[in-house]
């Protein structure tokens, strides 16, 4: 079962699978996978595909294998407005390095809730200035979008309406400053999970936020 805890919702769809997986996943898109025993999720690109099996291979290195024949993963795709969750086993490893793998697919699962904007899969050092906190807050953004960010954040922080300070570090260069609202929460295992909604951004902060985006989209595809 997938992990999405503040995605899910009791009444998503169950797809066919061989109907629904050649409309939804092209060779070249840009997925986001995780193997059960795995806490977070790998950025990857889907390379070949039949009806029900897809050929993947991941965009980050991984110092620890924990992929191998027989074992379940969970697939997450967005399209621009929806989120799918897809289950399968693996069938076959292809390389380690880089990690290149088949997987046969078990299950297309469509998510109820809309969502506003495309959001990219990310793991992007960020800080919180949260009202009645003294100190910034240190925390990871893992994914992103135009109209927000979820994090990743080891400290509770109640739904008050509060306008938190929001600083993500996109590269070497460039970081990102807006305010935002905390408008979803979820708990994962060892972390909460927080959905920050952009309320105040200059203009310089929006172009920079637009370019990154552009960047990612255009990395996504081209991988």
């Amino acid at each position: 079962m997938s992990e999405l805890y503040l995605d899910q919702n009791s009444q998503n769809t169950f797809l066919s699978i061989d109907k629904s997986l050649n409309k939804l996943i092209n060779v070249g898109t840009g997925i986001e996978i995780k193997h059960i025993n795995m806490s977070e999720y790998l950025n990857a690109t889907v390379v070949e595909k039949t009806e029900n099996t897809l050929r993947i291979i991941t965009k980050e290195l991984i110092h620890e294998t924990f992929f191998f024949p027989g074992d379940c993963v969970s697939i997450n795709y967005s399209d621009l407005k929806n989120l799918f969750v897809i289950s399968g086993k693996i069938t076959k490893i292809n390389s380690l390095d880089p990690l290149d793998f088949t997987v046969l697919i078990t299950r297309i699962e469509k998510m109820k809730n809309l969502r506003k904007y495309q959001r990219y899969y990310v793991s992007l050092s960020a800080s919180l200035d949260v009202p009645d906190i003294s100190e910034r807050l240190f925390v990871v953004v893992k994914n992103i979008s135009s109209g927000g960010v979820k994090i990743n954040c080891s400290d509770y922080l109640p739904i008050t309406g509060n306008i938190v300070g929001v600083e993500v570090i996109l590269d070497r260069i460039n970081n990102l400053f807006f305010k935002g609202a905390i408008v979803r929460k979820g708990w994962n295992k060892s972390y909460f999970e927080y959905g920050i909604e952009i309320q105040e951004i200059s203009e310089s902060n929006y172009k920079c936020l637009n370019h990154y985006l552009n960047w990612l989209s255009y990395d996504y595809k081209n991988i």
